[in-house]
């Protein structure tokens, strides 16, 4: 589903990339940057947390021409008046303007928007706030003739509540894309790489959720590969004639707890308490050869009257 996404085919909408301190999601976030502006497509990218220099490192010359940049990095409080992308300011209408609303004139080109990155806007507005704000753009774009194939968002999960990534991906997404690191040296086949795992939550139109874990590395040129089968780990790398040993937990017991061959061909002599031998089977079977019959033998201090039996009883 990751290469499915990088390469636009499926449904238009947001894809928030949810990463943390652990694992760094940017990488995967220009590696869909690089995607749309191979495909031709016009990429807005809207910097808060970066410097559209620093944004720009890796990318190749041919990407870094499809980039139109909007600063809300460098004065994102407005108290310089340098006519930047103030934060507290931003709303739909003026992501609409930036892109190319109804003053640029209607454009038929396939763009792509990235907001790098909410953390930094959900530091001045409330989620609540931004939510609308998001949905308000997306609104306004198809209003104004935009065809926007997607909205790229990045997310810290670890400077925000839980909850967070989840209420943005209800409200707005259409994908949620959560990584984290995968077990320490582990790659994927064909990549000399460490690679990270992605958690991805769809929500389509029709109300399905589909769900859907892979492995995946970003490798140079923000090129991506990506893979549902199991990684190779250390012991396990292709053409590697190590054998991975698993620690033997009864090694230094005090006591054994295994069996000898002659302990164990003595326990399977051993008759079972619930089996019964042949000679028990037949008689149980078959039975005696008399008809059986219960005698008793009435105490003295036993009254038993046969007409009626019962006397003995205070009705």
């Amino acid at each position: 589903m990751l290469e499915s996404l990088s390469r636009g085919l499926e449904p238009p909408g947001l894809i928030l990339i949810a990463d943390s301190f652990e694992c760094e999601g940017r990488s995967l976030l220009k590696s869909f940057v690089t995607s749309a502006a191979l495909r031709g497509e016009c990429v807005h990218v809207f910097t808060f947390e970066l410097s559209d220099v620093e944004f720009s490192i890796g990318l190749d010359d041919g990407v870094r021409t499809r980039l139109q940049f909007h600063d809300g990095f460098s004065d994102p409080l407005d108290w310089e008046q340098m006519g930047m992308l103030p934060i507290r300011n931003l709303s739909g209408q003026e992501l609409v303007g930036c892109v190319g609303g109804v003053e640029a004139g209607p454009s038929q080109q396939p763009c792509t928007v990235v907001l790098d990155s909410l953390s930094s806007l959900l530091q001045h507005k409330p989620i609540s706030q931004l939510a609308r704000d998001l949905q308000d753009f997306q609104q306004r774009a198809a209003t104004a003739g935009l065809t926007v194939r997607r909205l790229l968002a990045l997310l810290h999960t670890d400077l925000h509540p839980p909850e967070v990534p989840q209420v943005l991906g209800v409200q707005l997404g259409t994908t949620v894309i959560t990584v984290t690191p995968s077990p320490e040296g582990s790659r994927l086949p064909g990549s000399s790489l460490p690679s990270n795992m992605a958690s991805i939550v769809q929500r389509r139109k029709s109300g399905k959720v589909v769900r859907q874990e892979e492995y995946f590395t970003i490798e140079i040129g923000f090129r991506l590969i990506s893979s549902v089968e199991p990684l190779l780990g250390k012991q396990g790398v292709a053409g590697s004639d190590s054998v991975s040993v698993q620690p033997d937990p009864a090694a230094h017991l005090p006591f054994n707890l295994r069996l000898t061959e002659q302990e164990r061909e003595a326990r399977e002599q051993v008759p079972l308490p619930y089996h019964f031998s042949t000679e028990k089977k037949m008689l149980l079977l078959h039975g005696g050869s008399g008809d059986a019959r219960i005698y008793y033998q009435p105490d003295e201090s036993d009254d038993v009257d046969e007409e009626d039996p019962d006397d003995d009883l205070d009705f």
